[in-house]
């Protein structure tokens, strides 16, 4: 049959060229992601090689190894194709992270992140684990890195919560970001504190937990802390009407759209992006009529705001 011509070409090609494959990740990843069996003897070689490589990182953890980042990568890339292989792996590089992520080569550092948001995005991870790990690594001194883990949170917590609320993960996380605006490293609760406000003007976690989470961060010793916190409380539904006013403004109209329709040449293409625009007003015309739900300022949502003025004043007396 077909199949099997195609499989005894693929097995003479992989004779052909099996001695320079371990030298080539890439081209091999790439025959491994079309026929994980075929490659199979090759990805375990890579394995191997990826074990012998952790073990010499772990005398010297400070130190950038460069051919441990590669096999890294590498591995991240077929995760998928070898689950039984590399079902721990992932919580290998999660504890990698965990024991040494703060004295790690900066490189290497990043590799692991990505190749763990790599492999959480293809649902080969629970995400409690890795937003944890995230929020520790914020301690690092690490401007890039910290960007690249913020904007990941953010991402995940939101796209966890676009189809329907994961009440459980919620409540994990905000138990867990509680901890850290208290945390001792101040660059750590700053970042923490960004990710919460965030979710919020995201309407991702747009609820009284956030809020009063949120409000223990206005009595915070770290300035820095305490002076976002309270912005956040004087500004966040200023500043949300104040950008989709905006946004608002800077969108045609639909007699703007129709005048634009009459003035230029009429074609086929143009006729279709006209449709979509006005379906796109139609839409937008029907969300402002419906009443927005948790629309409340968050100051609404404090449980004791008299008790949270109090203490306030008398941070001020102090």
């Amino acid at each position: 049959s077909l199949d099997q011509i195609l499989r005894l070409r693929g097995a003479s090609m992989s004779g052909r060229h099996r001695n320079l494959l371990p030298d080539n990740l890439p081209q091999l990843q790439n025959l491994i992601k079309r026929d994980p069996t075929l490659y199979e003897e090759e990805f375990l070689q890579q394995y191997r090689h990826y074990q012998a490589q952790l073990e010499i990182f772990q005398l010297k953890p400070s130190e950038n190894h460069k051919p441990l980042t590669e096999v890294v990568v590498f591995l991240c890339q077929v995760t998928q194709c070898y689950p039984q292989h590399l079902a721990n792996f992932p919580d290998e590089l999660i504890e990698l992270l965990r024991r040494h992520g703060r004295v790690l080569d900066p490189e290497l550092r990043m590799t692991l992140c990505r190749g763990l948001i790599m492999i959480r995005n293809r649902g080969l991870l629970p995400p409690i684990r890795l937003l944890e790990l995230f929020f520790e690594l914020f301690r690092c001194q690490d401007k890039l890195l910290r960007k690249t883990l913020f904007l990941h949170i953010v991402t995940d917590i939101k796209n966890i919560n676009t189809r329907h609320r994961d009440n459980k993960l919620n409540t994990q996380l905000q138990n867990f970001m509680y901890t850290m605006l208290r945390d001792s490293y101040h660059v750590a609760a700053k970042m923490s504190l960004d990710v919460l406000t965030e979710l919020y003007k995201k309407n991702v976690w747009r609820d009284a937990k956030t809020v009063n989470v949120l409000s223990t961060a206005c009595l915070s010793s770290v300035t820095k802390v305490m002076v976002g916190a309270v912005k956040f409380f004087l500004g966040a539904d200023e500043e949300e009407d104040e950008s989709s006013d905006s946004e608002d403004e800077d969108k045609p109209t639909a007699k703007e759209l129709v005048f634009r329709d009459k003035v230029n040449k009429k074609t086929v293409k143009r006729k279709k992006k006209l449709e979509r625009a006005m379906t796109v007003l139609k839409k937008q015309k029907k969300k402002k009529k419906q009443p927005v739900a948790s629309s409340f300022s968050a100051l609404h949502l404090l449980h004791d705001p008299q008790g949270m003025s109090y203490s306030l004043i008398e941070n001020l007396a102090d």
